[in-house]
């Protein structure tokens, strides 16, 4: 079922700015951001039939029963689930090798910015000089630049509900078709303490939005976040957002997603 929402988009204007806007609390985001009447769509029909897929619209759903008995046992996660995601992953891309760079639990716990649903549309990486930033995690890694030196690289999040479906606070991701780059732009992350940078689209009318109602926790969102591989879609900006219809007694969402770079053979 389609449905109407708000969304938070980069105010506008930052469009013409040298600086780069900063978001790393909730005063941040509201200072920084502008919410915007959207409708979001269903996406199950064209994900089943193939309308939708990953490397035009930049996500797919797939899906994953994952061995994992307690998401918020970091150990266990990355024990259990990275490996699964791994595996998940190259057989979803194609990728050689795939290298987990992070993963984030979101609960309705909102005590921790860092950790509470993102309440505004927003791309994991950079646009700027991605090959950089593959530099950058293969020698965290100590991974030998020459050997990757004919590769291509691409940035994915892997989305999943854990504890029960996400009915409330789903995700909702913009199709990458209806992106344009020019109008994505970067600002700096500081929660964490980081001092990185990430990316935010201004708002397009043109922009369609999907979202998978009701979520089950054996389904997992494949959602593409940077490419440098040409005729592929880039970015696929993402925000939580509010269901209208939503019950007072339906359980709030509980997520864990996982950030990766993916590397394929020339």
């Amino acid at each position: 079922m389609d449905v109407e929402a708000e969304v938070r988009y980069l105010n506008a204007e930052w469009r013409d700015r040298a600086e780069v806007p900063v978001v790393g609390d909730r005063e941040t985001r509201r200072a920084n951001t502008t919410k915007h009447r959207v409708v979001v769509h269903d996406a199950r029909a064209g994900l089943a039939s193939g309308e939708i897929d990953l490397d035009t619209n930049g996500f797919a759903l797939l899906q994953h029963e994952s061995a994992v008995a307690e998401f918020r046992d970091d150990d266990e996660v990355r024990r259990v689930y990275y490996p699964e995601i791994v595996a998940l992953a190259r057989a979803a891309t194609g990728a050689a090798e795939v290298l987990i760079t992070q993963h984030v639990l979101r609960t309705e716990d909102t005590s921790d910015f860092n950790k509470a649903y993102a309440r505004f549309l927003h791309c994991d990486y950079t646009l700027h000089d991605p090959r950089d930033t593959a530099r950058r995690a293969l020698s965290r890694r100590g991974f030998a630049l020459a050997d990757y030196a004919d590769r291509e690289f691409a940035w994915y999040n892997a989305w999943q509900p854990f504890d029960h479906p996400a009915v409330k606070n789903p995700l909702t991701v913009v199709d990458a078709s209806t992106v344009d780059l020019d109008e994505v732009l970067d600002y700096h992350y500081t929660g964490y303490g980081a001092t990185g940078r990430s990316a935010m689209p201004l708002y397009n009318p043109d922009h369609r939005f999907y979202y998978v109602p009701r979520m089950a926790t054996h389904e997992l969102l494949l959602m593409k976040q940077l490419d440098t591989r040409v005729g592929r879609s880039t970015l696929c900006p993402h925000t939580s957002f509010d269901i209208p219809s939503s019950d007072d007694d339906t359980p709030p969402r509980r997520s864990i997603e996982v950030r990766m770079m993916a590397v394929f053979d020339p």
